[in-house]
């Protein structure tokens, strides 16, 4: 057995607690860390036990090694109590439990946002403890896409005038084609854009602008903004098609399409060059307003996309309603589904459901190579996350691809 590259330090220094009602499988565990370099080591029996000997010491164990079937405490309980605890050491799940268990803790752990270093099958071997030892700079670092802060401190006042002086304009994240990389689309996503260089996200306004009645007015800043940029582009040879999202209280506007419509004519483009985002939600807030807007847009030619796909409970009936042209499936099933198999299999059915309604497939949120080469397995026909880039604004996009270009070509080979 190979011992492992060298062992970060707050491993050395903080050590690993090993719990398990089972002698064999802790002692199993504990010559694995010892082969693999880890002196410092503590053990525990259960939950109960496990929490006394964390919360004696004086800094929490690095790693927790945790079996799920335990008596008196169990994994789960232990899981739950060290979140309320406030105790980020970080889990390496390990237990015989059915792999639907599994992934459910997984989940669960993600969820209370504690480091996760895997869920594995017992009894582990030294290539998992090996692995889950490198892996643990970055699963304490939190390491994937930034989180959206959405207690920002925003009042309607502030948004007022964030409007007004142009603060908030779009980013655009590239849609690539799966099967060779190239760019064929971006997704205009909303940034508040501060003097010193802060970036709001979205999370932090659009439900105020939802709320107040603002949205209106900020749907048709991102329009005109997506309009310029798409004349630009165009000028320069570089033609894609742009994803615009599109609220509830926009759809039940009547007139609505009218104001798209006419900019859209004004600047002498085509309707297929602009794409609208619908989420379930706002379909089902205003069924008839939704419906009329819509068809009246897609009679004109413009692209329609079911948003978010699979996070609502009446995602087949919204695809019979409305002539949608494209399916975009949810990150929450595109993440992981490498590894879980009911994620696999709800993600195989939405690729299928689309490809079968002859609708193009977008998957979002795209953050492995492996969740990327499941995707093509699958057979989806494009993808957007941040394996290929996080948003960019509209002067980064040509440079990006320009310099990006092998590199997209090489991930999706």
């Amino acid at each position: 057995m190979a011992v492992p590259t060298e062992l970060h330090p707050a491993i050395r220094q903080q050590g690993v607690l090993v719990v398990d009602d089972s002698a064999v499988q802790r002692q199993n565990a504990v010559e694995l860390l010892r082969s693999a370099g880890v002196n410092r080591i503590f053990e525990a029996v259960n939950g109960v036990d496990a929490l006394r000997v964390a919360h004696n010491l004086v800094q929490p164990p690095a790693i927790i090694v945790l079996d799920l079937e335990m008596p008196d405490m169990d994994g789960i309980e232990m899981v739950q109590q060290l979140a309320m605890d406030g105790l980020r050491s970080s889990l390496l799940v390990a237990s015989g439990a059915e792999m639907a268990v599994m992934d459910t803790v997984r989940t669960m752990v993600e969820t209370l946002g504690l480091p996760l270093l895997g869920t594995l099958r017992k009894p582990l071997a030294f290539g998992d403890m090996a692995g889950a030892l490198a892996g643990f700079a970055e699963a304490a670092a939190g390491k994937g896409a930034p989180r959206c802060d959405e207690d920002a401190g925003i009042d309607v006042e502030a948004l007022r005038a964030a409007l007004a002086d142009g603060r908030i304009r779009p980013y655009y994240q590239p849609k690539i084609r799966l099967d060779d990389g190239r760019v064929a689309g971006v997704e205009a996503l909303a940034r508040w854009c501060e003097a010193d260089g802060r970036l709001i996200p979205p999370a932090a306004f659009i439900g105020l602008a939802e709320s107040s009645g603002l949205i209106g007015p900020l749907t048709l800043i991102m329009l005109d903004a997506v309009v310029r940029d798409l004349c630009a582009w165009h000028a320069a040879g570089f033609y894609p098609s742009v994803a615009l999202n599109v609220s509830a209280p926009s759809l039940s506007e009547r007139h609505f399409a009218n104001e798209i419509i006419g900019r859209v004519e004004a600047a002498r483009l085509s309707p297929s060059a602009l794409v609208l985002e619908i989420t379930e939600s706002a379909l089902v807030a205003d069924l008839a307003g939704a419906l009329g807007t819509l068809g009246r847009l897609r009679l004109k030619g413009y692209g329609l996309s079911i948003d978010d796909y699979g996070t609502g409970f009446s995602s087949m009936q919204q695809l019979s309603r409305l002539p949608f042209t494209e399916l975009k499936i949810d990150r929450s099933f595109v993440r992981h589904a490498d590894t879980k198999w009911r994620l696999r299999t709800i993600l195989e059915s939405a690729v299928g459901m689309g490809r079968r309604l002859g609708l193009a497939t977008v998957a979002e949120g795209i953050e492995t190579a492996a969740e990327l080469a499941l995707l093509q397995t699958l057979g989806c026909e494009y993808g957007q996350g941040y394996l290929i880039t996080p948003p960019l604004p509209a002067a980064a996009l040509m440079p990006w691809i320009a310099s990006e270009e092998q590199r997209l070509r090489t991930i999706c080979a």
